[in-house]
C-alpha cells in the first residue's frame, strides 16, 4: 500500500535546473572570507637558512667569551684596591693588538661582551625551541641580528646610571668590583625585555605629567587606523519553494449563532 505525500512537503529544487540555489549552496558552504587585519600566513626558514642563523650566533659566542676571557686580567688588576693609576695596560684578542687599556676601558669593553654572552643565550634559547618545533618565521630574523647589539646598549646604559648614581667620585674605574658589573650586564642582555619594562615603569612614575600636559595638549598626532571592513558577500535567495515555510492551518472558529454540543469524555485506560 503506497503513502500518500504529505502536502505540507515541498518539492526540492534541482541545482541544475535552478542556478540560484547552486549560487546559494555555494555562499553557503563555501570558505569565510579573512578579516582584514590578520597577516598573510609565511613558510618556515628552510634548512639552508638555520645553519648560517645559527652558525652566526655561535660566531658571536665566541667572539664575546674570548674577549670577556683576554680582557679580564688587565681588568682585575686595573681595578684592585692598590692598583696604580693612570698606567695602562697591554692587552691582546685573538692575536690581534696590542691595546693598551685603562681601567674605564677595560670596564667597558667587559660589559659589552658579558651583555653579548647573555643576549646570545636568550637568542640562541629562542632559536632551538622554534627550529626544533618547526615554527621559525622569516619575519622574525631581524630580532635575532639585532639581539646582541639591544642588550650590549641596554648594558651601556645600565653601566652609565649605576656608575654615576653609585660611584660619582670614583671616576677613574678603581675601587669597583668587575664582576658585579659582569653580572648586572650579563642579565641585562638575558633579560633586555624586562629591564626595559621596568625602566620605562621608572621614569613614567618618575616624570609622569599631569591631565591635559604633555602629549596631551599636543595637536597633530597620529592617529590609529582601524582595520577596514571587509566587503559584504552578496547573498542569492534561493528558490522560493525552497525557502518559504509551510504555513500551518489556522483553528476555525465556532459560529456562534450554533448550538455548542458538549463532548463525552471517557475513563478508559487507552483515552488517559
Amino acid at each position: 500500500m503506497s503513502s500518500s505525500a504529505s502536502p505540507s512537503a515541498a518539492p526540492m529544487p534541482d541545482p541544475a535546473a535552478d542556478p540560484s540555489a547552486a549560487d546559494a549552496s555555494k555562499t553557503a558552504g563555501g570558505p569565510t572570507p579573512e578579516p582584514s587585519g590578520q597577516l598573510p600566513p609565511q613558510r618556515q626558514l628552510s634548512g639552508w637558512t638555520l645553519l648560517p642563523l645559527g652558525a652566526l650566533l655561535l660566531v658571536e659566542a665566541f667572539a664575546c667569551m674570548a674577549v670577556l676571557v683576554s680582557v679580564w686580567t688587565p681588568l682585575t688588576t686595573l681595578t684592585a684596591e692598590h692598583a696604580p693609576t693612570g698606567d695602562p695596560m697591554p692587552w691582546t684578542v685573538l692575536g690581534l693588538g696590542p691595546w693598551h687599556l685603562t681601567s674605564n676601558t677595560a670596564m667597558l669593553l667587559a660589559v659589552l661582551a658579558a651583555s653579548g654572552l647573555g643576549s646570545f643565550v636568550h637568542a640562541a634559547t629562542s632559536f632551538a625551541t622554534y627550529a626544533g618545533n618547526r615554527q621559525l618565521l622569516p619575519s622574525w630574523l631581524p630580532w635575532y641580528l639585532l639581539r646582541t647589539a639591544i642588550g650590549g646598549a641596554l648594558a651601556l646604559l645600565v653601566y652609565f646610571l649605576l656608575r654615576g648614581g653609585l660611584f660619582a667620585n670614583g671616576t677613574d674605574g678603581t675601587a669597583t668590583n668587575p664582576y658585579g658589573f659582569a653580572g648586572i650586564a650579563g642579565l641585562c642582555g638575558l633579560f633586555s625585555k624586562q629591564a626595559t619594562d621596568k625602566l620605562r615603569e621608572v621614569f613614567d612614575t618618575v616624570l609622569t605629567t599631569k591631565d591635559g600636559a604633555g602629549d596631551d595638549e599636543r595637536d597633530d598626532k597620529i592617529q590609529p587606523v582601524p582595520p577596514a571592513a571587509p566587503a559584504p558577500v552578496p547573498v542569492t535567495a534561493p528558490a522560493a519553494t525552497a525557502a518559504a515555510p509551510v504555513a500551518a492551518p489556522l483553528p476555525q472558529l465556532a459560529d456562534p449563532a450554533l448550538p455548542v454540543i458538549p463532548q463525552q469524555h471517557t475513563t478508559s485506560p487507552e483515552s488517559s
